[in-house]
C-alpha cells in the first residue's frame, strides 16, 4: 500500500521507473503499447507523488506520442495512440491545482504542464503517417480530439477569472465581458485573501481548439470529421461548464446549426455548413487548410460535396463583388502554400482546388488585379515546390496551374519573366511525361489564344510546329535535339532564359554533377 509520504522507493521502481525505462527503451512494440496503457490507469498516488514523478511520466508519454518516435526503427501508431490515451488519463486523475484545498495526497497539474499536454495534442493533429493499412495517423487525430475537449473542460473548470457557467454569466449576458487576454498578462498571480487568481484557460488557447477542430471537420475522412464536429457539438452545446471566447458566438451557431446535425460524416452536409462559418475571419484559414484536402482528393464523393460548396461561396462572394474576402482567400492559399513547402500530402491537393478555381474562372479577379501580388507569389512557391521535385502527379499539376495563369489580363511582364520561362524550363524535365505534358499544354494554350505570348502570327505558327512536331518524352537527347528546340522556341516568344538553362540538358540544372558513364552499364555491352 502507499502511505502519507507517498510510494516507497521499491515499489517506485518496480512500477512507474520499470514502466517508463520499457517505453523509451524497448523494441518490441507490443510491449510500448502496453506500458503506455498501463501508465494511465496507474493510481493518483503513484501517478504523482511530487511534481518530478509527474513530469517524468508526462516527458514518457509526450515523446512517445510523437510521429516521428520510433519503436525498434520504425514508427508504431498503436504506441503513439496509446501514449495519448494515458496522457488525458493520468491528466484527469491527477487534476488541476485549484484554490479548494483537496484530500488527495497527489501532486495536482500546474500550468506549465498542463500546457505541454496541449501542445503534443495540438502536434497529435498532424499525424499524418501511413502504412500498408491506410492512414493510421487518424487514430492519433481521433484520440488527440477527445483529449483536446476533455483538457479543455477541465481548464475551465479550473480558471477562476471568468464565469463557468450560463447561469452564473446571466448578468453579463456575453463573454466578451470576461477580462481580455492583455488584461490577465498584466495581472499576476496574488493572493485575494485565501484564493488565488488562476488562468488556465483563455482566448488564446480557445481559438487554437476551435481552429484545429474546423480543420479537421473540412478534411476527407468521414470518421474524422464525425469525431471533430460531435466534438465542436459537445463544447458549444454545452452550458456547465460554458466554452468561453467563441468569436460571433451567436453567428457561429447560427451559422452551424448546432444540435439540429444527424451526422458529421456526410460531406453533403458538412461542407456546407462548414462554408456558412467561412465568412468569420477568424476561422478563414483552418477551414480552407482543411476543405482543400477534400476538394483535391481523391474520394469522389467527398471531392464532388466539398467542390460544390467551395464553388458556390466563391460564386456568392463575385455575385456581391465582395473583393476583399476573395484577396484574403487568396492570401490563406499563398499561406497553405508557403508553410507547407515539399509536402506533398498538402501540396498535391492544394494546386489541384487551385487549378479547379482557376479553370472555372473563379479567381480572375485575383489574375487580373493591378498590383499582381497574387500571381508573383504563386510564381515564386511553384518554382520553389518544382526543383528538385520527384512527384510526378504534383508536378503535372504544377504545369497545369501554370499554364491556367496565363490569362489574357495577366500581366505582361509577369507572363514573359516567370510564367513562360518556367513552363520552358519545364520542357527539359527529367521526366518525359512532365516534358510532353507541358508541350501538349503550351500548345493548346498557343491555339486558343495566341495574343497572350505577344508575339506576331508567324512566331506563334512556327512555335506551335517545334512543340507539336517534336518528340518530348524522347529520353536519349543524344543530338541535345530537345535543348536546341526548347531554345528555338525561347527565342520565337522573345523569352530571356539564363546562359546556364540555355546550356542544360534533359534534367540537368545549374551546379548538378554528371556521373561517369560505366562501360559494362548496360545489358548490350556485355553480349556485343
Amino acid at each position: 500500500p502507499v502511505g502519507k509520504s507517498g510510494p516507497s522507493s521499491r515499489l517506485q521502481g518496480r512500477v512507474v521507473d520499470k514502466y517508463i525505462g520499457i517505453i523509451g527503451s524497448e523494441d518490441n512494440p507490443a510491449a510500448t503499447r502496453g506500458f503506455c496503457l498501463a501508465l494511465g490507469h496507474l493510481p493518483p498516488k503513484l501517478l504523482a507523488p511530487s511534481s518530478v514523478v509527474l513530469d517524468s511520466i508526462l516527458s514518457c508519454l509526450i515523446d512517445a506520442s510523437r510521429k516521428d518516435t520510433l519503436v525498434g526503427n520504425e514508427g508504431d501508431a498503436e504506441t503513439r495512440r496509446n501514449a495519448l490515451l494515458s496522457l488525458v488519463k493520468v491528466c484527469t486523475a491527477v487534476g488541476l491545482v485549484t484554490n479548494e484545498k483537496s484530500p488527495s495526497d497527489s501532486c495536482p497539474l500546474n500550468k506549465c504542464q498542463l500546457e505541454r499536454v496541449f501542445k503534443s495534442m495540438f502536434e497529435a493533429l498532424q499525424d499524418y503517417s501511413t502504412d500498408r493499412r491506410g492512414d493510421v495517423g487518424s487514430w492519433s487525430r481521433m484520440v488527440a480530439i477527445d483529449g483536446i475537449v476533455t483538457l479543455a473542460y477541465l481548464a475551465i473548470r479550473a480558471t477562476t477569472t471568468f464565469p463557468h457557467s450560463c447561469k452564473a454569466h446571466a448578468a453579463t449576458e456575453k463573454l466578451a465581458d470576461a477580462p481580455s487576454l492583455s488584461q490577465r498578462r498584466v495581472q499576476r498571480l496574488k493572493p485575494c485573501g485565501r484564493s488565488f487568481r488562476l488562468t488556465y484557460f483563455d482566448e488564446n488557447l480557445a481559438h487554437s481548439i476551435l481552429d484545429a477542430l474546423l480543420k479537421q471537420l473540412g478534411e476527407k475522412l468521414d470518421t474524422v470529421r464525425c469525431k471533430a464536429g460531435e466534438s465542436l457539438e459537445r463544447l458549444l452545446f454545452s452550458s456547465d461548464p460554458q466554452f468561453p471566447f467563441v468569436p460571433h458566438r451567436e453567428l457561429f451557431l447560427q451559422a452551424f446549426r448546432i444540435g439540429n446535425v444527424k451526422t458529421w460524416s456526410d460531406p453533403s452536409v458538412t461542407f456546407p455548413l462548414l462554408f456558412r462559418v467561412i465568412s468569420i475571419d477568424d476561422f478563414a484559414t483552418p477551414i480552407l487548410a482543411g476543405a482543400v484536402i477534400s476538394v483535391g482528393g481523391l474520394t469522389e464523393s467527398v471531392a464532388k460535396s466539398s467542390c460544390a460548396a467551395l464553388f458556390d461561396w466563391v460564386k456568392c462572394l463575385r455575385s456581391t463583388k465582395t473583393l476583399s474576402k476573395l484577396t484574403k482567400m487568396g492570401e490563406v492559399l499563398l499561406h497553405i502554400f508557403e508553410h507547407n513547402r515539399r509536402n506533398g500530402r498538402v501540396i498535391l491537393p492544394l494546386l489541384v482546388t487551385m487549378n479547379k478555381l482557376m479553370a472555372h474562372g473563379l479567381l480572375d479577379e485575383l489574375i487580373m488585379a493591378q498590383d499582381s501580388v497574387f500571381v508573383r507569389k504563386l510564381m515564386v512557391c511553384i518554382s520553389s515546390e518544382a526543383k528538385r521535385c520527384t512527384d510526378v502527379k504534383r508536378l503535372l499539376a504544377i504545369v497545369d496551374v501554370s499554364i491556367n495563369l496565363l490569362h489574357p489580363r495577366t500581366h505582361a511582364k509577369i507572363i514573359q519573366e516567370q510564367i513562360l520561362v518556367f513552363l520552358l524550363t519545364e520542357l527539359l524535365n527529367r521526366f518525359p511525361i512532365v516534358r510532353r505534358h507541358t508541350a501538349e499544354e503550351l500548345y493548346l494554350k498557343m491555339i486558343e489564344d495566341p495574343t497572350i505570348f505577344l508575339c506576331d502570327e508567324n512566331a506563334i505558327d512556327r512555335g506551335s510546329q517545334i512543340l507539336l512536331t517534336t518528340v518530348w518524352h524522347d529520353d536519349q537527347d543524344s543530338a541535345i535535339s530537345l535543348t536546341e528546340s526548347r531554345n528555338t522556341l525561347a527565342d520565337l516568344l522573345s523569352i530571356t532564359l539564363p546562359n546556364e538553362e540555355r546550356q542544360r540538358s534533359i534534367g540537368k540544372r545549374k551546379g548538378a554533377k554528371s556521373k561517369p558513364r560505366d562501360d559494362f552499364e548496360c545489358y548490350s555491352s556485355l553480349v556485343n
